[in-house]
Protein backbone atom coordinates (compact mmCIF):
# COMPACT_ATOMS: atom_id res chain seq x y z
CA UNK A 1 0.00 0.00 0.00
CA UNK A 2 2.89 2.39 0.70
CA UNK A 3 3.81 2.54 -2.99
CA UNK A 4 0.25 3.59 -3.84
CA UNK A 5 0.54 6.64 -1.62
CA UNK A 6 4.15 7.45 -2.49
CA UNK A 7 4.98 10.75 -4.14
CA UNK A 8 6.17 10.23 -7.71
CA UNK A 9 8.35 12.95 -9.22
CA UNK A 10 8.26 12.56 -13.00
CA UNK A 11 11.15 13.61 -15.21
CA UNK A 12 11.82 13.71 -18.93
CA UNK A 13 15.30 14.38 -20.30
CA UNK A 14 18.97 13.56 -19.80
CA UNK A 15 21.32 14.10 -16.89
CA UNK A 16 20.80 17.88 -16.72
CA UNK A 17 17.05 17.49 -16.29
CA UNK A 18 17.43 14.50 -13.96
CA UNK A 19 19.62 16.55 -11.61
CA UNK A 20 16.94 19.25 -11.44
CA UNK A 21 14.34 16.56 -10.67
CA UNK A 22 16.61 15.12 -7.97
CA UNK A 23 17.09 18.57 -6.43
CA UNK A 24 13.30 19.00 -6.39
CA UNK A 25 12.81 15.56 -4.82
CA UNK A 26 15.27 16.43 -2.04
CA UNK A 27 13.38 19.66 -1.32
CA UNK A 28 10.13 17.69 -1.15
CA UNK A 29 11.67 15.15 1.21
CA UNK A 30 12.69 17.97 3.52
CA UNK A 31 9.14 19.30 3.43
CA UNK A 32 7.44 15.90 3.73
CA UNK A 33 9.99 13.76 5.62
CA UNK A 34 7.58 10.86 6.19
CA UNK A 35 6.57 10.51 2.56
CA UNK A 36 8.18 7.92 0.29
CA UNK A 37 9.39 9.69 -2.85
CA UNK A 38 10.02 7.91 -6.14
CA UNK A 39 11.86 9.40 -9.10
CA UNK A 40 10.11 8.37 -12.32
CA UNK A 41 12.46 8.79 -15.28
CA UNK A 42 10.78 8.70 -18.69
CA UNK A 43 12.63 7.77 -21.86
CA UNK A 44 10.33 9.88 -24.05
CA UNK A 45 11.66 12.97 -25.79
CA UNK A 46 13.30 14.00 -29.04
CA UNK A 47 15.78 11.18 -28.44
CA UNK A 48 15.45 8.21 -26.10
CA UNK A 49 16.74 8.90 -22.59
CA UNK A 50 17.87 6.63 -19.76
CA UNK A 51 18.73 7.05 -16.10
CA UNK A 52 22.10 8.77 -15.57
CA UNK A 53 22.05 8.95 -11.77
CA UNK A 54 23.94 5.71 -11.07
CA UNK A 55 27.03 7.71 -10.05
CA UNK A 56 25.22 8.45 -6.76
CA UNK A 57 25.81 5.23 -4.84
CA UNK A 58 23.74 6.24 -1.81
CA UNK A 59 20.72 7.70 -3.59
CA UNK A 60 17.92 8.04 -1.05
CA UNK A 61 15.12 7.65 -3.59
CA UNK A 62 13.85 4.69 -5.54
CA UNK A 63 14.16 5.13 -9.31
CA UNK A 64 11.51 3.82 -11.68
CA UNK A 65 12.19 3.99 -15.42
CA UNK A 66 9.36 4.25 -17.93
CA UNK A 67 10.13 3.24 -21.51
CA UNK A 68 7.72 5.54 -23.33
CA UNK A 69 9.98 6.82 -26.12
CA UNK A 70 8.44 6.99 -29.59
CA UNK A 71 9.82 8.54 -32.79
CA UNK A 72 8.58 12.06 -33.42
CA UNK A 73 6.24 11.07 -36.29
CA UNK A 74 4.65 8.44 -34.02
CA UNK A 75 4.19 11.04 -31.26
CA UNK A 76 2.46 13.41 -33.68
CA UNK A 77 0.11 10.66 -34.77
CA UNK A 78 -0.77 9.74 -31.19
CA UNK A 79 -1.42 13.39 -30.30
CA UNK A 80 -4.23 13.50 -32.87
CA UNK A 81 -6.23 10.84 -31.01
CA UNK A 82 -9.14 12.04 -28.96
CA UNK A 83 -8.71 11.69 -25.18
CA UNK A 84 -10.93 9.11 -23.46
CA UNK A 85 -13.66 11.11 -21.66
CA UNK A 86 -13.62 9.05 -18.45
CA UNK A 87 -9.82 9.32 -18.19
CA UNK A 88 -10.09 13.08 -18.59
CA UNK A 89 -12.64 13.29 -15.77
CA UNK A 90 -10.39 11.27 -13.46
CA UNK A 91 -7.37 13.41 -14.33
CA UNK A 92 -9.27 16.65 -13.71
CA UNK A 93 -10.56 15.28 -10.41
CA UNK A 94 -7.02 14.41 -9.24
CA UNK A 95 -5.70 17.82 -10.25
CA UNK A 96 -8.60 19.72 -8.64
CA UNK A 97 -8.14 18.02 -5.27
CA UNK A 98 -4.34 18.29 -5.32
CA UNK A 99 -3.42 14.64 -5.82
CA UNK A 100 -1.67 15.52 -9.08
CA UNK A 101 0.20 18.77 -9.60
CA UNK A 102 2.66 20.65 -11.77
CA UNK A 103 5.62 22.65 -10.46
CA UNK A 104 7.32 25.07 -12.82
CA UNK A 105 8.39 27.50 -10.10
CA UNK A 106 9.11 27.74 -6.38
CA UNK A 107 5.66 29.26 -5.95
CA UNK A 108 4.06 26.22 -7.59
CA UNK A 109 6.05 23.90 -5.32
CA UNK A 110 4.92 25.72 -2.19
CA UNK A 111 1.27 25.34 -3.24
CA UNK A 112 1.28 21.55 -3.52
CA UNK A 113 -0.77 19.62 -0.99
CA UNK A 114 0.68 17.19 1.57
CA UNK A 115 -1.36 14.36 0.01
CA UNK A 116 0.03 14.82 -3.51
CA UNK A 117 0.91 11.54 -5.27
CA UNK A 118 2.24 12.75 -8.63
CA UNK A 119 4.33 15.75 -9.61
CA UNK A 120 5.64 16.84 -12.97
CA UNK A 121 6.97 20.06 -14.39
CA UNK A 122 9.94 21.99 -15.75
CA UNK A 123 11.99 21.89 -12.55
CA UNK A 124 14.72 23.81 -14.37
CA UNK A 125 12.69 27.01 -13.89
CA UNK A 126 12.86 26.94 -10.09
CA UNK A 127 16.01 27.90 -8.15
CA UNK A 128 18.17 25.03 -6.91
CA UNK A 129 18.49 24.95 -3.13
CA UNK A 130 22.06 25.91 -2.11
CA UNK A 131 22.39 22.68 -0.10
CA UNK A 132 22.19 20.63 -3.30
CA UNK A 133 25.52 21.90 -4.65
CA UNK A 134 27.74 20.42 -1.89
CA UNK A 135 25.68 17.21 -2.08
CA UNK A 136 26.42 16.93 -5.80
CA UNK A 137 30.05 17.97 -5.45
CA UNK A 138 30.55 15.29 -2.81
CA UNK A 139 29.58 12.62 -5.35
CA UNK A 140 31.52 14.18 -8.21
CA UNK A 141 34.70 14.35 -6.12
CA UNK A 142 34.47 10.63 -5.50
CA UNK A 143 35.51 10.16 -9.15
CA UNK A 144 39.14 10.77 -10.08
CA UNK A 145 39.75 13.33 -12.79
CA UNK A 146 42.54 13.20 -15.40
CA UNK A 147 43.36 16.75 -16.48
CA UNK A 148 47.05 17.60 -16.64
CA UNK A 149 47.65 19.94 -13.70
CA UNK A 150 51.06 20.96 -15.05
CA UNK A 151 49.28 23.02 -17.68
CA UNK A 152 46.31 25.35 -17.78
CA UNK A 153 43.21 23.50 -18.95
CA UNK A 154 40.56 25.24 -21.05
CA UNK A 155 37.41 23.17 -21.61
CA UNK A 156 34.62 23.76 -24.10
CA UNK A 157 31.31 21.92 -23.79
CA UNK A 158 29.67 22.23 -27.21
CA UNK A 159 26.20 20.76 -27.17
CA UNK A 160 25.04 19.55 -30.56
CA UNK A 161 23.42 16.10 -30.70
CA UNK A 162 19.65 16.39 -31.22
CA UNK A 163 19.96 20.14 -31.91
CA UNK A 164 21.38 19.25 -35.32
CA UNK A 165 18.02 17.70 -36.23
CA UNK A 166 15.58 20.16 -34.66
CA UNK A 167 13.99 23.02 -36.58
CA UNK A 168 12.79 24.87 -33.46
CA UNK A 169 16.22 24.90 -31.78
CA UNK A 170 19.77 25.39 -33.02
CA UNK A 171 23.36 25.09 -31.85
CA UNK A 172 25.32 28.13 -30.73
CA UNK A 173 26.87 29.64 -33.90
CA UNK A 174 30.41 28.40 -34.42
CA UNK A 175 31.78 31.88 -35.13
CA UNK A 176 30.60 33.03 -31.70
CA UNK A 177 32.21 30.03 -30.01
CA UNK A 178 35.45 30.31 -31.99
CA UNK A 179 35.83 33.97 -31.04
CA UNK A 180 35.49 33.15 -27.34
CA UNK A 181 37.83 30.15 -27.57
CA UNK A 182 40.52 32.24 -29.31
CA UNK A 183 40.35 34.99 -26.69
CA UNK A 184 40.54 32.55 -23.80
CA UNK A 185 43.39 30.47 -25.24
CA UNK A 186 45.42 33.62 -25.84
CA UNK A 187 45.34 34.31 -22.09
CA UNK A 188 47.59 31.31 -21.38
CA UNK A 189 51.16 30.46 -22.40
CA UNK A 190 51.03 26.75 -21.65
CA UNK A 191 47.53 25.42 -22.18
CA UNK A 192 45.65 22.24 -23.05
CA UNK A 193 42.38 22.70 -24.94
CA UNK A 194 39.66 20.11 -24.32
CA UNK A 195 36.51 19.76 -26.41
CA UNK A 196 33.54 17.90 -24.91
CA UNK A 197 30.55 17.26 -27.17
CA UNK A 198 27.77 14.79 -27.84
CA UNK A 199 28.74 15.18 -31.53
CA UNK A 200 32.55 15.26 -31.16
CA UNK A 201 33.49 14.77 -34.82
CA UNK A 202 31.15 17.51 -36.07
CA UNK A 203 32.16 19.91 -33.29
CA UNK A 204 35.89 19.44 -33.95
CA UNK A 205 35.41 19.99 -37.69
CA UNK A 206 33.44 23.19 -37.08
CA UNK A 207 36.13 24.57 -34.78
CA UNK A 208 38.88 23.77 -37.27
CA UNK A 209 36.86 25.35 -40.06
CA UNK A 210 36.36 28.47 -37.93
CA UNK A 211 40.11 28.93 -37.57
CA UNK A 212 40.90 27.25 -34.23
CA UNK A 213 44.36 25.84 -34.96
CA UNK A 214 45.25 24.94 -31.38
CA UNK A 215 45.61 21.20 -30.89
CA UNK A 216 42.58 19.93 -29.05
CA UNK A 217 41.75 16.80 -27.11
CA UNK A 218 38.29 15.65 -28.13
CA UNK A 219 36.12 13.83 -25.58
CA UNK A 220 32.91 11.85 -26.07
CA UNK A 221 31.92 11.08 -22.48
CA UNK A 222 28.82 10.45 -20.37
CA UNK A 223 27.30 13.60 -18.92
CA UNK A 224 28.57 13.10 -15.38
CA UNK A 225 32.15 12.70 -16.61
CA UNK A 226 31.79 15.91 -18.63
CA UNK A 227 30.67 17.73 -15.48
CA UNK A 228 33.50 16.20 -13.46
CA UNK A 229 36.24 17.18 -15.92
CA UNK A 230 34.96 20.63 -16.83
CA UNK A 231 34.38 21.52 -13.18
CA UNK A 232 38.13 21.05 -12.63
CA UNK A 233 39.17 23.20 -15.63
CA UNK A 234 41.03 26.49 -15.27
CA UNK A 235 38.56 28.09 -17.69
CA UNK A 236 35.21 26.72 -18.84
CA UNK A 237 33.22 27.67 -21.95
CA UNK A 238 29.64 26.44 -22.08
CA UNK A 239 26.83 26.45 -24.63
CA UNK A 240 23.04 26.10 -24.55
CA UNK A 241 22.84 23.02 -22.37
CA UNK A 242 21.70 22.20 -18.85
CA UNK A 243 24.97 20.29 -18.45
CA UNK A 244 26.89 23.52 -19.15
CA UNK A 245 24.72 25.36 -16.64
CA UNK A 246 25.35 22.74 -13.95
CA UNK A 247 29.09 23.04 -14.55
CA UNK A 248 29.06 26.83 -14.29
CA UNK A 249 26.88 26.84 -11.17
CA UNK A 250 29.01 24.23 -9.42
CA UNK A 251 32.07 26.33 -10.21
CA UNK A 252 30.36 29.51 -9.02
CA UNK A 253 29.29 27.77 -5.81
CA UNK A 254 32.97 26.86 -5.30
CA UNK A 255 34.04 30.48 -5.79
CA UNK A 256 35.13 30.24 -9.44
CA UNK A 257 33.21 33.26 -10.70
CA UNK A 258 35.22 34.88 -13.49
CA UNK A 259 36.70 31.86 -15.30
CA UNK A 260 33.47 30.86 -17.01
CA UNK A 261 31.67 31.78 -20.23
CA UNK A 262 27.99 30.95 -20.66
CA UNK A 263 25.30 33.04 -22.35
CA UNK A 264 21.53 32.83 -22.14
CA UNK A 265 21.21 31.69 -18.53
CA UNK A 266 21.78 34.91 -16.59
CA UNK A 267 18.69 34.43 -14.39
CA UNK A 268 19.69 30.83 -13.62
CA UNK A 269 23.24 31.50 -12.41
CA UNK A 270 24.08 30.67 -8.80
CA UNK A 271 24.62 33.67 -6.56
CA UNK A 272 25.38 33.69 -2.86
Amino acid sequence: MSSIFSLRVHCWGGLGSQLYALATARDLKERFPKRKIILVLHSAGVTSRSSELSFIDDLEFEIVTVNDFKPRDTNLASQSKRPIPFASYVKNFLIFFGFVSTANSSRDLKKIKPWIISLRGHYFYRPVSPSFYPYLLNHIDKIDQSLDKNKANVSLHYRMGDLLKLEEKSIVPINQIAEVVSKVLNQYDNVDFHLFSDSPKEAAELLLGAGIKKKMTVHDLPGIEVIRSCYKSDFFIGTNSKISLWIVNLRRYSGIINANYLEGFDDKLYTR
